[in-house]
């Protein structure tokens, strides 16, 4: 299976102004595109766990900061070698939970117009009917085509845990918990997919969710999975980004 079918990417979606969205990072290996990411510290950026299994070597992994187009060369990007990844201590892949993760830069991100930071907010739920957005450089094609080159975005709407877990939906595979939401469209025309993993979910302009998975792109039965991030994922990333954790 190839990252392109495997990770999440924007369907129905549009293409960003360029570095509109300045907190967005490409995770790359081999000089590929594998998934998004958030820059939540000049030298922390938080993606989904499952990503980890992409970069078996970390000579080969990167992190690019300040792009809109991943093939162009842009003067404002910033390309980081990684130092460590730590996954969510509680993280499991099947079933997929806790599905979130912090990468270190080597060295920290010059914070300027193109690269700032988007910091999380902790929340309990979000209601279902909200309207938010997803941010990201995956497939526009719900047939696992190549990731976009440029910087996309869909509006999605936050789905019931009731209706998501129902027979018609996911049929509680997966179970969708408390610390999950899904989100998606009525017609299955808006979705995030491969390609964007660790991608932000964001709701009236707060940073509360990542994009974590999802059955098939694009599918109104099947809409995006999202790790939400509460309270206890707020203090795990504290105790990490601490100064006693500086090495």
């Amino acid at each position: 299976m190839t990252p392109d079918c495997f990770n999440m990417e924007i369907i129905g979606g549009r293409e960003v102004s360029p570095h509109s969205r300045p907190f967005m990072a490409s995770l790359q290996y081999g000089g590929d595109h594998i998934c998004g990411g958030v820059l939540i510290h000049p030298q922390w950026v938080l993606t989904a766990a499952h990503c980890h299994f992409w970069f078996p070597k970390s000579q080969s992994s990167k992190v690019v900061l300040g792009a809109h187009s991943l093939s162009k060369n842009e003067a404002s990007k910033q390309t980081f070698k990684i130092k460590k990844f730590i996954r969510f201590p509680g993280f499991t892949t099947d079933p997929k939970s806790n599905d979130i993760m912090l990468v270190k830069l080597h060295t920290a991100a010059i914070l300027n117009e193109h690269v700032q930071l988007l910091h999380p907010r902790a929340k309990t739920d979000i209601k279902a009917g909200t309207k938010c957005q997803v941010v990201g450089w995956g497939a526009t094609d719900p047939e696992c085509l190549n990731p976009s080159d440029t910087l996309r975005e869909v509006t999605v709407t936050v789905i019931s845990r009731k209706m998501c877990n129902s027979r018609d939906y996911y049929n509680h595979n997966p179970i969708i918990t408390r610390t999950m939401l899904c989100a998606g469209d009525a017609r299955g025309q808006k979705d995030s997919c491969q390609g964007d993993s660790g991608g932000p979910l964001v709701c009236k302009g707060a940073f509360h969710a990542l994009v974590s998975g999802g059955r098939k792109c694009g599918d109104a039965k099947k809409p995006g999975i999202y790790i939400l991030l509460t309270r206890k994922y707020q203090a795990w990333i504290k105790s990490n980004l601490a100064p006693s954790h500086a090495d």
